[in-house]
């Protein structure tokens, strides 16, 4: 018998997967059918397979990231957090943000790499005819 418990990280829950789903579907629309823009659930940053893999990416037509999205729980914020100011370094012309599914808040990544909250202000990306907050599958209507 072989024991794979070791192998690899363990998978999301499936609501958090549902809320990716959820939320690539309700940007597909925009993004691929109305900019010709790349939309990745859990795609790796760069070609590299031992790269990164946010939860959602938006890439251009080069495969140079535009928009990075982790869904997180609140006890792994601070580490999604963590991992967006290590890519915002990589690609510093990105939009960043974090979503907490346990309390309905999204986070943007300011250019100054302090951390907003949706409960202050509304975020606009110019990808987006609305905020973002809008596209989030959120698990309060669930």
């Amino acid at each position: 018998m072989i024991n794979l418990k070791g192998i690899g990280s363990p998978r999301a829950r499936n609501l958090h997967q549902r809320i990716i789903t959820g939320t690539a579907y309700n940007m597909f629309p925009e993004i691929v059918f109305g900019q010709g823009l790349d939309l990745l659930c859990e795609g790796l940053v760069t070609e590299n397979p031992y790269d990164n893999y946010p939860d959602i990416i938006i890439k251009d037509r080069t495969g140079y990231p535009l928009f990075i999205m982790e869904i997180t729980r609140s006890w792994s914020l601070s580490y999604d957090k963590r991992k967006c100011l290590k890519l915002k370094k990589r690609f510093p012309t990105a939009d960043f943000y974090v979503f907490n599914y346990e309390t309905d808040v999204l986070y943007l990544l300011s250019e100054g790499c302090i951390w907003l909250k949706s409960d202050d202000y509304d975020f606009v990306s110019p990808l987006f005819s609305k905020p973002v907050y809008e596209y989030i599958y959120l698990t309060s209507l669930l």
